[in-house]
């Protein structure tokens, strides 16, 4: 192989170019992150421009706390002829899944810091025993954050135990899911991104119903969300009926004008940065694209928080309203800010009426204040409270609000 001047760089001149020790360098290469595009019979390395850009996503892999097997798989996975654009993209998307999750961690370390001031203020005058410090609702706000801190982002038990209420106790018996692909009008031969798929159960209880020349990519910013849907999928569709890439949907891994239609379902309030979201979204779109975006109405799931108050009356009604962020209220204008035209909202009637109580304790202990709010003590009131009025009444009523907006981009 020919080496011409000023197109390869001995193994020092690579670790000086990236201001990185030699050392780092050999080492990198013996756990076979960064093998050298070329080396000589007698084991000289030569590295090139892209070998560069290699070592900066490991170095920022790195920097992020990714460990060197998690570089790996990630550097493998991309193949050696790496995009430059591509790779960047990819950093984004995982740098943004840390910083999520340290947003997340940070959230829970301060509100448990409130709820413990909180708890010392009730307690301050009443006289304790050791016993009843043990068994105290402080100790259990622990476990909140040691859960937040091992989970990432919420699995698919979550999902599926917040749809098995909707499945088992709504009214309306045409189903969400069903509801939401009816509205799904593009041309044949479309290509679609869904950002935030979740469990996919959207696609696979409409497994017989995706058209054959549909080019579908699903993603999600939890790489164990979209192991879960690819488990799921793989019993109802063809095993390549589907792409699966993780992203974030502030810097979405595709070009420009890449798809005809993107899907986001109940995902854009949970976003920060929504509006810099929307742009991507608007980016990747063909002109004339549509983004379908569901999303819930300020009173929707309202008894819940009613429920919360009661057995906490310090339970804050107003956080975790994500109906604020990205709403059947708000959505529109968010949707025309960021460049969309032609805005149509369409909503879906329905309401819980829930004759079992252990479904809705289950559902309310996924959420952000069920998590915070439902010591021992607390469950047990809730449950209480739940059978009490499913035996008066016969059911615990739930309002739902929910909608589609359906979005074209200009």
């Amino acid at each position: 192989m020919q080496l011409r001047a000023g197109e390869w760089m001995t193994a020092g001149q690579f670790a000086d170019k990236a201001g990185v020790t030699i050392r780092t360098v050999r080492f990198y290469d013996k756990v076979g992150l960064l093998t050298p595009s070329h080396r000589t019979e007698s084991g000289h390395r030569y590295y090139s421009k892209q070998d560069l850009a290699r070592l900066q996503q490991i170095l920022t892999l790195k920097y992020i706390g990714l460990t060197i097997d998690e570089i790996s798989r990630i550097i493998h996975k991309d193949g050696l002829n790496v995009d430059l654009k591509e790779s960047l993209r990819v950093q984004s998307t995982i740098i943004g899944q840390k910083m999520e999750h340290l947003r997340l961690v940070q959230k829970t370390v301060k509100e448990t810091l409130s709820l413990l001031e909180s708890l010392e203020n009730e307690e301050e005058d009443k006289p304790s025993s050791a016993g009843d410090r043990e068994s105290s609702p402080a100790w259990e706000l622990f476990a909140s954050i040691i859960r937040v801190v091992n989970q990432e982002y919420e699995n698919a038990f979550n999902l599926q135990t917040r749809i098995h209420l909707h499945d088992e106790f709504s009214i309306n018996p045409y189903k969400w899911h069903q509801w939401l692909f009816d509205r799904i009008v593009i041309p044949e031969r479309s290509k679609i991104l869904e950002l935030g798929c979740g469990d996919g159960a959207l696609w696979e209880r409409n497994a017989d119903r995706i058209p054959a020349d549909w080019d579908v990519i699903l993603t999600d910013l939890s790489e164990g969300m979209l192991h879960d849907a690819k488990d799921r999928l793989r019993h109802s569709v063809p095993a390549d009926r589907f792409r699966f890439t993780p992203a974030d949907a502030r810097s979405i891994p595709f070009p420009d004008a890449s798809f005809d239609a993107v899907f986001a379902n109940h995902m854009l309030y949970h976003v920060s940065e929504r509006h810099q979201s929307l742009k991507e979204i608007r980016r990747v779109l063909k002109p004339g694209g549509v983004l379908f975006a569901s999303t819930m109405g300020m009173n929707h799931m309202k008894e819940v928080k009613g429920l919360l108050s009661a057995i906490n009356p310090g339970y804050d009604t107003g956080r975790q309203d994500f109906a604020c962020e990205f709403g059947l209220e708000n959505g529109e204008d968010q949707l025309d800010a960021a460049g969309f035209g032609n805005i149509r909202l369409q909503r879906y009637e329905d309401a819980l009426q829930v004759t079992d109580a252990k479904p809705l304790i289950a559902y309310i202990r996924t959420t952000p204040g069920g998590r915070e709010n439902l010591t021992d003590t607390r469950l047990a009131k809730l449950a209480f409270m739940l059978n009490e009025a499913i035996s008066a009444e016969g059911a615990v009523h739930i309002t739902k609000e929910v909608g589609l907006f359906i979005a074209i981009r200009k």
